[in-house]
């Protein structure tokens, strides 16, 4: 067996996806981040600062937010709170009005701009139903300046940003689902290739010490997943357990493969929206992207997240995640026996983890729906994206080379939230 030494995948994957996208991926080149022209030059951040609900909170000052960039803080010289859409925040009305404070900026001519994101690759076929509910009880809420695109990947349906709400409803029966699960003989579970992969990385033995089941007396706790595996399925089999390592190394290869490809699409769609102007809010719903949450497992699919977390500072986008949970798979499953609630926790848990810092590092978050479509949390990305924060701060000269670093904004108020991106751009000065 092959093993790989984590964080050295190539990113050539990402890169080949974006030749047939046609005009998604026209523009490729990052977009500048928006400069305030004063007595000093301020770059604009923007942030968002809601409730426990996702209500946006107003009235906040400049001096309510720190923000840092690569570890060193930044002045914050003036916070501007726009909105966007209709919104009821309780905790605006609930504030002490605040007269120093930068008024408030609506114009309701100026709709926000959001990107539906439907990671095809990550739903089985036939499974896509509540997909399409959701995506049109989203549409129905949207304020009717919004614009809205779509973009299925690997492959299905791609609309351009638009306000016209029925060519995207026809659309999205063309949502299929197009995952292929990885059929195992030996009905393994996610974590446990995760974990067999680990405990090769580790060097536990050589294949040839695995003849004869010998290893199932084995004490070794690194040994312990591959040797419940054998056990379960096939004890009284002298090749089991090298039957099972080889197995294990052919799905892990599968499913490198389909996250590498649903990562390849949603990078292509990031790269592409750093051609089109203004902010804008990806809601991106997927089932899940299958990643080791171990550093030496796999799947592995090395620092794909971070690259990926620049490209949406150079697009200036936000990623919301809606991750829903599939119906049982028909692969991947261990039908011998009944699964117990720590492997379901794991195996959930191993879906979500890579969404998960992924949306926080692009400004959003990850709202996961075990059942139903999730209206409650596509209701939440409209709450969110109401409203928001543009921060004018002041950077250093040395800030300003067009390279990504790394954002940190927090907000001085008792039970508020602040989302933003942790990575910015900043052109040199011209």
């Amino acid at each position: 067996m092959t093993t790989k030494t984590p964080g050295t995948r190539p990113h050539a994957v990402l890169l080949a996806a974006a030749a047939a996208i046609g005009i998604w991926a026209v523009a490729l080149s990052a977009q500048q981040a928006p400069v305030f022209r004063s007595a000093v030059d301020l770059i604009a951040v923007d942030v968002q600062v809601v409730d426990k609900d996702g209500n946006p909170i107003e009235r906040l000052g400049p001096d309510t937010f720190e923000v840092s960039i690569n570890g060193r803080r930044r002045r914050v010289v003036s916070a501007e709170f726009i909105r966007q859409a209709s919104g009821d925040s309780a905790f605006a009305r609930m504030a002490e009005p605040n007269p120093t404070l930068m008024p408030a900026t609506t114009d309701p001519r100026d709709g926000r701009l959001f990107i539906i994101a439907v990671d095809n690759g990550s739903f089985e076929p036939g499974t896509l139903a509540p997909v399409r509910e959701a995506i049109d009880h989203f549409l129905q809420n949207l304020e009717p300046a919004d614009q809205v695109g779509l973009f299925a990947y690997p492959n299905g349906p791609k609309i351009n940003p638009t306000t016209q709400r029925a060519a995207m409803r026809a659309r999205l029966k063309e949502l299929t689902g197009e995952r292929i699960p990885p059929q195992t003989r030996y009905n393994l579970r996610a974590s446990e290739i995760v974990d067999i992969t680990a405990a090769l990385s580790a060097g536990v033995r050589a294949r040839s010490d695995l003849n004869n089941n010998a290893f199932l007396t084995s004490q070794d706790p690194v040994m312990s997943t591959l040797i419940d595996v054998t056990r379960r399925e096939c004890p009284e089999d002298p090749d089991c357990g090298v039957a099972v390592l080889n197995e294990v190394d052919s799905a892990a290869s599968r499913l490198e493969e389909l996250a590498e490809s649903s990562l390849g699409g949603l990078d292509t769609l990031l790269r592409g929206l750093a051609g089109l102007p203004g902010r804008k809010a990806v809601v991106l719903v997927s089932a899940g992207v299958l990643v080791s949450d171990r550093f030496d497992g796999r799947p592995d699919v090395g620092d794909v997240a971070r690259v990926m977390g620049q490209s949406a500072a150079r697009a200036n986008a936000t990623v919301y995640t809606v991750q829903l949970q599939p119906p049982p798979s028909t692969g991947m499953s261990a039908q011998t026996r009944r699964a117990t609630v720590v492997d379901g926790n794991r195996d959930r848990q191993l879906l979500a983890s890579w969404l998960d810092n992924f949306s926080s590092a692009a400004g959003g978050m990850r709202q996961y729906v075990p059942v139903g479509i999730g209206d409650y949390a596509f209701d939440r990305v409209l709450r969110e994206t109401s409203a928001h924060y543009l921060l004018g701060v002041e950077p250093e000269q040395s800030d300003r080379d067009g390279k990504p670093r790394e954002l940190k904004v927090k907000v001085a108020q008792r039970g508020a939230t602040v989302h933003s991106r942790q990575w910015v751009v900043i052109p040199p000065k011209l």
